[in-house]
């Protein structure tokens, strides 16, 4: 009997571990479109993050909204994001949140940005 509930166990494992990770999110868009190596993806929530090609989620599926990359600033790429407060705030192209989506009003994100390039 003990042999059997272990077989069973070890078959769950190895089916859960085996499972593509991507089955977690509601959708799945197309890799390359707004960040050249990730995906976006959508939560049952309708939270948005982003994944890369191994299904390792990089963004944190919690915003409500991820603009693309459109801010250019010293060889590098910034998006902003509204989380489910519709607060607003910004994340560079390697996912680090440097404008912390509290500011209630696009201008005041751009503002905190702008802020943060010239205090470097």
């Amino acid at each position: 009997m003990k042999s059997i509930g272990f077989t069973l166990m070890l078959f769950f494992t190895i089916n859960c571990l085996a499972q593509n990770s991507t089955s977690n999110y509601k959708k799945v868009y197309e890799f390359g479109v707004q960040h050249k190596d990730w995906a976006k993806v959508k939560t049952v929530a309708n939270t948005y993050g982003f994944i890369d090609k191994s299904g390792k989620e990089v963004v944190q599926a919690i915003y409500s909204k991820i603009y693309d990359f459109e801010i250019q600033k010293d060889g590098k790429k910034y998006a902003m994001i509204e989380n489910v407060a519709g607060a607003f705030g910004y994340i560079d192209e390697n996912g680090k949140e440097i404008v912390e989506g509290i500011y209630w009003k696009k201008e005041e994100a751009n503002q905190k940005l702008n802020y943060y390039f010239t205090s470097k």
